[in-house]
C-alpha cells in the first residue's frame, strides 16, 4: 500500500509530462507568413513556383487539418535538380538557433515520389534540410535542424524542390505549414495526433552545396 508521500509522487511524475507538453505547445508562435493560405484577397499571397508548375487553391480537397489546401500541379521538371521548386514567404531565423518547419502533403493516387524540402536563405542558396518521401495519403512532414549560417537578413524560406525524383511528374496537395523556434510538437487534430513520418535521409543536408549555379 503506497503511503500519501508515495501517492503523491507518482502523481507528479504521471502529470508532469502532460504538464511539459501543454506549455511547449503555447509557446510555439509560427514565424510563417501566410502558412494556411487566408489571404482573403490572394489565399497564396508571398508563395510562388517555378515556370514548370502552377499554383491554386483546391477548394474540393479536404486537409485532415480542415485547413485549406494548396495544389501544386506539376507540368514538366526543370533543367537543374530544383525545379519546379516552391517558394514560401521569407522569414526570419537566428544563426545557432534550433527550428523546425512541418507541413501536410499528399500526392496523386497510387503515387510516391521523393520532393527536397528545405530551410533555403535567399540570395547566399545556402541552408539545411532533408529528402522526403511521399504517398497518396496526408501525413505531416517535418524536419528540425540548428541553422548554423549567417542570420538573417537575407529572409528565409521553405524551399521545396520537385524533380529530385523527375518520375511520374506526379501533382502534390499542401496544407497547414508551419515554422517555429524549437523542436517538432505534434498538434492534436480531430481528437487525435498527426502522424509523424520518418525522412528518407535524417542527415541534414548543406542545400549550398546541392543547389549550384
Amino acid at each position: 500500500m503506497y503511503s500519501r508521500y508515495g501517492l503523491f509522487g507518482i502523481l507528479i511524475v504521471m502529470i508532469l509530462p502532460v504538464m511539459v507538453s501543454i506549455a511547449m505547445a503555447k509557446e510555439i508562435e509560427n514565424i510563417l507568413p501566410n502558412p494556411d493560405f487566408e489571404d482573403k484577397a490572394n489565399p497564396i499571397n508571398g508563395w510562388s513556383i517555378g515556370a514548370q508548375g502552377t499554383l491554386s487553391m483546391d477548394k474540393k480537397a479536404e486537409s485532415p487539418t480542415s485547413h485549406p489546401v494548396m495544389l501544386a500541379t506539376i507540368n514538366a521538371a526543370g533543367a537543374n535538380a530544383w525545379e519546379p521548386e516552391i517558394h514560401s514567404p521569407g522569414f526570419d531565423l537566428k544563426q545557432g538557433k534550433k527550428y523546425t518547419y512541418a507541413f501536410w502533403a499528399k500526392t496523386e493516387p497510387g503515387v510516391t515520389r521523393t520532393l527536397g524540402a528545405r530551410f533555403e536563405q535567399l540570395n547566399t542558396w545556402v541552408g539545411i534540410g532533408q529528402d522526403i518521401l511521399i504517398n497518396d495519403q496526408w501525413q505531416d512532414y517535418h524536419f528540425t535542424g540548428i541553422w548554423t549560417h549567417p542570420s538573417s537578413p537575407p529572409q528565409v524560406v521553405i524551399h521545396i524542390a520537385f524533380n529530385v525524383q523527375p518520375k511520374p511528374l506526379a501533382d502534390v496537395w499542401f496544407s497547414h505549414f508551419r515554422v517555429y523556434e524549437g523542436d517538432y510538437v505534434e498538434e492534436e487534430i480531430g481528437g487525435g495526433k498527426p502522424k509523424a513520418v520518418n525522412p528518407v535521409d535524417r542527415l541534414t543536408t548543406a542545400w549550398g552545396q546541392i543547389k549550384k549555379f
